[in-house]
């Protein structure tokens, strides 16, 4: 049902567009756009920033996995790509089976696995996200937390698989709507170059 959403918004986004500003005040509308458009830009900077990092653990624990003759190696990678799109958990789930298929071998190995993740996700963390979030998304990591627990407490792994696209949807409302119109601070949403492709969108 998701992909095949995707596929007919994506067909005709124009569409579903005019369609939403039907349901605001039309002295509400040029405004309500803005909010969509730098939804949009967030939301697609994060997916961007999702399947980078995903083909990168990928590849660079498949790459790890062969070095340290792991058995299955190909296959534990792309499991470790695929999972890295599930944030904070998929990372420790894809570490299990890894370590299990060392084990297989001997203890040590099982331990130079555990510490081969271990420092796939610190590079991750503190290289390659600060990196790809530059100027991007950048969603607090207890609001992370806090809203996938509650997703997933609400609606399973769905939930818990949507979260973090959610929460930074709604933190670009609550920024535009509130913290700007409401408190009057000036904060960013999205850089310059996403503003103005923001600007640029039906």
């Amino acid at each position: 049902v998701i992909v095949f959403l995707g596929i007919y918004i994506g067909a005709e986004p124009d569409m579903y567009h005019r369609g939403l500003m039907h349901l605001f005040p039309k002295r509400s509308r040029e405004r309500a756009g803005e909010v969509l458009s730098a939804m949009a830009t967030v939301l697609r900077r994060w997916l961007v920033t999702q399947l980078i990092a995903m083909v990168t653990i990928g590849s660079v624990t498949t790459i790890v996995l062969l070095i340290l003759r792991v058995k299955a190696a190909f296959a534990l990678g792309i499991l470790a790509g695929l999972l890295e799109f599930i944030p904070t958990i998929g990372p420790l789930l894809s570490a299990v089976p890894a370590v299990a298929m060392g084990f297989l071998d001997s203890p040590e190995k099982a331990l130079y696995v555990g510490d081969a993740f271990w420092a796939i996700q610190f590079a991750e963390h503190h290289l390659l996200i600060p990196l790809l979030m530059k100027g991007g998304v950048d969603v607090p990591p207890v609001l992370t937390i806090l809203s996938q627990a509650l997703m997933a407490l609400l609606f399973g792994f769905l939930g818990l698989m949507c979260a973090v696209p959610l929460l930074a949807a709604i933190l670009v409302a609550v920024k535009m709507l509130y913290v700007e119109a409401v408190v009057g601070d000036q904060v960013a949403v999205v850089d310059e170059a996403s503003a103005q492709d923001a600007a640029a969108s039906p």
